[in-house]
């Protein structure tokens, strides 16, 4: 029974976090965590760089940066306060707005009334009232331009806000390294998939392991521009349906939005062959230092009545493939042996 690398890797977070005096919080946790699976490198060298004692408001400096999601609140309750600074704001120079027009409208009446009132031969009230109207429009329509400017102004810091908290937002389901999908989205696409009780979407889901990535990570300055490139080729491979998404260290999951098993047999086997052609070459040396090759373990929806069960047979799969020494690929639940390739691992 192979050992659950999970299980290892929680029980080593928790230990470090002991051994360096971190408070166990879920924040600190995962901080720690990313910086130890290679998921964010220069997280990891800057939490080295805070010294032998680490507090809460260093740790935290770093979590805005790299863990935005766990302070989303107080960056919803920042960005909700400028939004209603902006809107009262407008709000003021309406009323500033309501006021001009009032007093303008009073200089019309004003002048009105000297015209209805039929005495033509008073020209000193005639020429008063009609300098008080030019002026009052003048300043009418320095007002008007002056608003129209400030509105303008607010409105574009409003855009502005809604675009850092979009721009936020898609963070939260992006990783950072390769741009493609997190957990996130990997389990949003899951509970689609699972809607229907019982009646699952026919699709497919895949598992995959970077072979050697514990070599490569211990390349320094190596493994970040490795990740970049591999989800370069992930996005150039699958379809827009597709959905690609990076967990931890090496380790991807898709779902395809297909139920043609042979159809994702061949988008796996192209990913494979191209990685394998991407060349890695020491930083220092410059030459070649590894060949990048994938485990992946495959389960159809149709083979699984839950979610938790398909990404169970999945990792079942994974463990397969990499028990057999990588490179390799491992169908769950697979009948027709004569469809499928001799260097894929087949089980049921």
């Amino acid at each position: 029974m192979q050992p659950n690398t999970s299980t290892n890797l929680a029980f080593r977070v928790a230990t470090i976090l002991q051994q360096l005096g971190i408070e166990g919080l879920p924040r600190n946790y995962e901080l720690v965590f990313e910086a130890m699976t290679g998921n964010a490198p220069d997280l990891a060298r800057e939490i080295k760089s805070l010294g032998a004692i680490k507090t809460q408001e260093a740790l935290d400096r770093l979590g805005r940066r790299y863990l935005p999601h766990h302070f989303e609140a107080g960056q919803l309750e920042a960005r909700s306060s400028q939004v209603q600074q902006e809107l009262q704001s407008i709000l003021s120079l309406l009323d500033e707005e309501k006021s001009a027009l009032s007093r303008y409208g009073s200089v019309i009446n004003q002048a009105a009334r000297i015209f209805d009132s039929n005495d033509l031969n008073d020209k000193g009230a005639l020429t008063h009232s009609l300098q008080s109207v030019s002026s009052a429009t003048h300043a009418r329509a320095a007002q008007s331009a002056m608003l129209a400017s400030k509105v303008v102004e607010k409105s574009q810091k409003l855009e502005e806000v809604q675009r850092e908290a979009a721009a936020a937002n898609a963070a939260r389901f992006t990783d950072a390294v390769t741009g493609l999908g997190n957990r996130r989205v990997f389990n949003k696409e899951l509970a689609r998939i699972y809607e229907k009780a019982g009646l699952p979407d026919l699709c497919g889901i895949a598992f995959a392991d970077i072979d050697n990535y514990e070599t490569i990570a211990n390349i320094p300055n190596l493994i970040e521009p490795v990740l970049k490139k591999t989800g370069e080729l992930i996005r150039a491979v699958f379809g827009k349906e597709d959905v690609a998404c990076r967990f931890d260290r090496g380790r991807f999951g898709f779902v395809f939005r297909t139920a043609d098993e042979s159809e994702i047999m061949r988008l796996v086997d192209r990913l494979r062959d191209r990685l394998k052609g991407i060349s890695v070459a020491h930083p220092v040396t410059g030459k070649q230092a590894a060949v990048l090759s994938l485990a992946v373990g495959i389960c159809m929806s149709k083979q699984a009545r839950t979610a938790d069960s398909l990404m169970a047979f999945a990792e079942q799969a994974l463990g397969m493939a990499k028990a057999s020494g990588g490179d390799s690929v491992s169908v769950h639940g697979v009948t027709n042996v004569a469809t499928v390739p001799k260097d894929w691992l087949i089980y049921r």
